[in-house]
């Protein structure tokens, strides 16, 4: 290494090609190989299987679905949790694979064991397996217009394809619409004239609507292929198949017999933009297409389209991504500018202008550094990683900092320039190098985070490490070149510039303030060594005992507020369709009320768009309840956008719009589940799970649950997973059916074909998949008179009715039913103001005491905690292991430079005082944030973001420490005695160690005051690291001096108890010297 610097130092030409290159390089990377994101990619490791089992029951597709797909799949390989449902239509099990397990082997796997299933019933759909996919939403394009369904669909179809045709664009998929259908309504007076079954309808579209090859013929020419074409789209073409030809020669088409209706689904979709009927375009980034481009380009094409459009229809666009991030990217952008030049204000301070420059280059060094690599690993460019490369903004410049200082010292001591350079940077080179390396390893725990969560904290050390690579490789290659020329550094002489004026007055007030002050104090510090370290040890002691106790709250995942309000309202299964729009109609005109009183409360709107939606939940949970996000009568949602001002703020906060929405909207008693979202993350305040074989015990439970929640003031939408049992007709065969030769499926097929309808195609239309359906018409399916009325058709063909064969018995059914690891479960949650509850007594009053005092008559129901407990819970074993490896690692790289057993443990005690700073700095934020009127403040308890950054300090903090006793080693070395040593080494490194800390707390400082909702969860983490470094950094300058003279002590004590000579308090300097450990 030394001679690598020397070679580097005196060939200027290669430093400065070595430093082009890097910045050329970073620079072409970032603007041609970046990607940008507003979030990272998650790779899901969820494997989905679901089966279609239309017109069927919850309690039918779980005994002849889910039971038998979890059967085969619940000793799959690697599987972590098996998350089942059984609900109308449809069954799914979702299988989440453990890390470290290959997923497309697993995909593999649960698809062939899928595969061997042969006992689903015919009715039921092939299964189908897939990876759940993250696809990023960039833009939402909304049509607006007094139009009919078709036509409206119509035009948006015409808008898609027009977007999916941009440049930069390649999906784009509509949402909000139902889908179309062909409804083929039969009469049962009309079968009975024609002597015609369901069956033999549904046959004769088969065969008659087909498109098939029919070989080819070898002619002379060549050959010529030959097929069918009579495959029906339309409705013309549907009435016009034949179903059977009389004996007399006439046909009985499908017009003759029933009524075709080319429409959609059946359960009517009705969404609105602002009071319009609208429908939806979803805009997707895919591959590395530039998120910030595509937005862009679709904003473009609605300027240009709305130019065109006749009058009555608007064309608007809806929660678009790509404006918040290109905002969110400037404001960042704007953080690491204000952050860099306040660096170098406090490195010009502090050393002369020219060296601040020379140093504060390696910030664009490194970080173009990273900017190479990133795009080689598959790392975009998003919020995330530009918050990590603000919080690295300051770290980075320690080695260079560290390095310049020395030599700026070497400069002052009269050596040349060469010279100074090459010794300067030689001598500091071990401690810079280990340094940096316990800065990458502190970091390292963050890179093997599990969970959707991990993925995120994943992303910071990705940045952070080849950041701080390439950071040492500018200080040792690089700088010392540029310092060589910088000869005037050693000059003490011209101080007639006004500016320098400035800058000695700084240099000079440091260096007296070392001199009078800090100087005195540590004195005193060492000559009451043992009463200082009882000082230090009582401040420690205090601010965690405080934590524990309660007085500074901790909080796992705050939830962080949104830029929107979403309101989700569940109906009872069974509520028509009509009820659920009354009640969607009556909250959107609430909304659009409240956005009238903020606009006239503060000037100016303050509430962007509402999308109202009866029928479906396409932008807040369409996929809540395992269904689609359109086409259920009993759901719906409001959601509400609210502005976003440049800086990333919000003139009304989310949380307050929710509550006064809530309170406008009112209580709405039939309701089933209504909740009002205006947060991301959190997990909800309590969740607990409960486990049993019968679903009425676990009712029973969920019921006490939830009235012991209620009486805790703070909590809301206490609800549980249970959807109230609807009416159920069980259909039992008499025994006179038997004699008829009518079973118990025959006359099961009949009734489902005749009320729920028989699929008798399914064609492509466009890009749509398009269902022929054969069924009753809707008016002979609403009552059960019509299901009496019914005439069921035995096996030769005669005609009985349906009274006389079976009989109806009335029954309730459940909705859905959710199981995990092949047990059925109901889940109870509740929100609240995490602010204002204290959760954790909540969860341990209810897990430790209640819920075992109430479980002794339900045997068989277990109960565990779910949501944000489930998080805690994941997170704190990887912390705990996290914090083992940092400390052991810290001690490792510390022992090899230092050549000790013992010194390690000096430069690892300012570790906890980086935590007492670190909670003291929360505080003060805290304090600060109270003052200024923050809407949202991120330091009002202590978060694992907290947590993770005190983790990261560790290794960050101990970097001054092992400066300072790497320079008592060398003076020793050089001859001088301990106590000599310890002294000069707290005056000589005061301007370094100060300087590393006082630019990693002020490269951190516009993250502290970042705005942004999206910042709120990453705020904490600089938090701990600034303010803990800034708290620790004083207690080093006073702390590891105390404490090496006390080691000291004790090894004279020691060598006095055994009598060993060369550790003896009258021992010869020379002795002393002869080790470099005074360990």
């Amino acid at each position: 290494m030394d001679k690598m610097i020397e070679w580097f130092t005196k060939n200027g030409v290669a430093a400065n090609i070595l430093m082009a290159a890097i910045l050329g390089s970073g620079a072409y990377s970032l603007f041609n190989k970046m990607v940008f994101q507003e979030f990272p990619d998650y790779p899901s490791r969820n494997i989905n299987v679901s089966v279609q089992y239309r017109g069927s029951t919850p309690t039918e597709i779980e005994e002849s679905i889910v039971v038998r797909l979890e059967e085969v799949l619940f000793d799959l390989e690697g599987l972590k949790e098996m998350d089942s449902r059984a609900s109308s239509n449809s069954g799914s099990v979702s299988l989440e694979i453990e890390d470290g397990f290959d997923l497309g082997e697993a995909l593999d796997e649960v698809t062939n064991r899928v595969s061997t299933i042969r006992t689903f019933p015919v009715e039921a759909e092939r299964p189908q397996v897939s990876i759940a996919e993250f696809r990023e939403r960039v833009i939402t394009v909304v049509v607006a217009a007094d139009l009919s369904e078709r036509e409206l669909k119509t035009f948006a179809e015409g808008l898609r394809d027009e977007i999916s045709g941009l440049p930069a664009v390649t999906v784009a998929s509509l949402k909000a619409v139902r889908p179309y259908e062909i409804s083929i309504e039969v009469r049962e007076n009309d079968l009975r004239k024609y002597g015609l079954t369901f069956d033999q309808v549904v046959r004769a579209i088969r065969t008659d609507s087909v498109d098939l090859s029919a070989g080819s013929i070898r002619s002379a020419g060549g050959n010529v292929l030959l097929r069918t074409s009579q495959q029906a789209y339309t409705q013309e073409e549907f009435e016009a198949v034949t179903i059977i030809t009389t004996p007399d020669g006439n046909r009985i088409t499908l017009a003759d017999i029933g009524r075709v209706n080319d429409g959609f689904d059946e359960i009517p979709v009705n969404p609105q933009f602002n009071g319009k009927r609208a429908a939806a375009i979803d805009v997707f980034r895919s591959g590395e297409q530039n998120i910030l481009e595509i937005g862009e380009q679709v904003k473009t094409f609605i300027a240009e389209k709305r130019e065109m459009l006749p009058p009555g229809i608007e064309l608007d666009y809806w929660q678009d991504d790509s404006a918040r991030i290109e905002a969110r990217l400037d404001t960042l952008v704007d953080s690491a500018v204000v952050g860099f030049f306040l660096v170098m204000i406090v490195l010009s301070m502090f050393l002369r202008p020219s060296l601040a420059f020379w140093v504060a280059l390696g910030v664009p060094i490194a970080f173009c550094g990273a900017f190479l690599l990133l795009p080689l690993w598959g790392v975009s460019l998003n919020l995330i990683t530009m918050f990590a490369f603000i919080l690295v903004l300051g770290i980075v410049v320690d080695d260079a900092i560290v390095t310049g200082e020395n030599v700026y010292q070497h400069m002052q001591a009269g050596s040349d320039s060469l010279t100074a350079s090459i010794k300067g940077t030689q001598e500091v080179a071990i401690p810079v190098i280990f340094g940096v390396l316990t800065t990458m390893v502190a970091f390292y725990p963050l890179a093997v985070m599990s969970g959707v969560r991990g993925n995120f904290f994943r992303q910071i050390p990705i940045v952070i490490i080849p950041v701080l690579l390439f950071s040492l490789i500018e200080s040792k290659l690089i700088l010392p070149a540029h310092l060589r020329h910088s000869k005037g550094l050693g000059n003490v002489e011209n101080t007639r510039h006004f500016l320098t004026r400035i800058q000695r007055f700084f240099a000079g007030g440091l260096e007296r303030f070392i001199m009078r002050i800090y100087r005195p104090v540590l004195e005193k510090c060492l000559t009451y060594r043992y009463a200082s370290l009882a000082v230090f040890v009582g401040l420690f002691v205090i601010f965690v005992g405080a934590m524990f106790a309660g007085y500074i709250r901790f909080t796992p995942f705050p939830s962080i507020p949104r830029d929107q309000v979403t309101v989700t309202l569940q109906m009872p299964i069974g509520t028509n369709i009509e009820k659920t729009d009354r009640i969607i109609r009556h909250m959107e005109a609430q909304a659009l009320q409240l956005k009238q009183n903020l606009r006239e409360e503060y000037g100016r709107d303050v509430i962007a768009n509402i999308f109202a939606t009866s029928g479906g939940q396409p932008f807040g949970g369409g996929f809540r309840r395992g269904g689609p996000a359109a086409g259920v009568a009993e759901v719906g949602e409001v959601v509400v956008e609210l502005i976003t001002d440049p800086d990333g703020s919000l003139a009304v906060s989310s949380r307050d719009v929710s509550i006064s929405l809530r309170q406008m909207v009112g209580p709405i008693p039939e309701a089933e589940q209504l909740n009002f979202a205006f947060a991301r993350g959190g997990g909800g305040a309590v969740s607990i799970q409960l486990v049993g074989p019968r679903i009425d015990d676990l009712v029973a439970v969920s019921k006490q649950v939830q009235r012991k929640l209620a009486e805790y003031p703070g909590l809301y939408d206490i609800q549980d997973s249970f959807e109230t049992a609807n009416q159920e007709l069980e259909l039992k065969l008499k025994p006179q059916a038997s004699h008829l030769g009518i079973t118990a499926q025959n006359m099961a097929s009949q009734v489902r074909q005749a009320f729920f309808g028989a699929e008798a195609q399914r064609i492509q239309r466009g890009r749509d998949d398009v269902r022929v359906m054969v069924r009753y018409p809707l008016q002979e399916r609403q009552s059960l008179a019509a299901l009496s009325r019914m005439m069921i058709r035995t096996g030769d063909g005669q005609e009985v009715p349906f009274e006389e064969v079976a009989e109806v018995v009335p029954g309730k059914a459940l909705p859905s039913i959710r199981r995990v690891d092949r047990n059925r479960i109901v889940r109870v949650s509740a929100e609240g103001d995490e602010d204002a509850v204290d959760v954790d007594a909540i969860e341990s009053e209810i897990i430790n005491e209640f819920l075992p005092s109430i479980l002794r008559d339900y045997p068989g129901v277990n109960y565990s905690l779910e949501g944000r407990a489930q998080q805690t819970r994941d997170n704190n074993e990887e912390f705990m292991n996290g914090i083992i490896f940092v400390l052991i690692a810290v001690y490792v790289l510390l022992a090899i430079p230092f050549k000790s057993y013992f010194q390690p443990f000096i430069v690892m005690a300012a570790i906890p005082f980086g935590v007492v700073g670190a909670i003291l700095g929360h505080r003060v934020m805290d304090f600060i944030y109270t003052i200024m009127g923050a809407a949202n403040n991120p330091a009002a308890t202590v978060t694992m973001l907290s947590l993770l950054g005190i983790l990261a300090l560790s290794g960050v903090v101990v970097n001054d420490s092992l400066v300072m006793v790497d320079f008592m080693n060398r003076k020793r070395r050089e001859g001088m005695s301990l106590d000599e040593a310890v002294r000069l080494a707290g005056v000589k490194r005061f301007r370094p160690i100060l300087l590393t800390s006082l630019t990693t707390f002020c490269g951190l400082l516009p993250l502290m005051f970042e705005t942004s909702v999206q910042a709120m969860f990453l705020i904490p983490m600089a938090i701990s690291l600034g303010w803990g470094i800034l708290f620790a950094t004083f207690i080093t300058l006073l702390l590891v001096p105390t404490v090496t003279l006390i080691f000291d002590d004790v090894r004279k004590f020691f060598a006095w108890v055994y009598d060993r000579d060369e550790y003896a308090p009258d021992a010869a300097p020379k002795q002393e010297v002869a080790s470099s450990d005074p360990a």
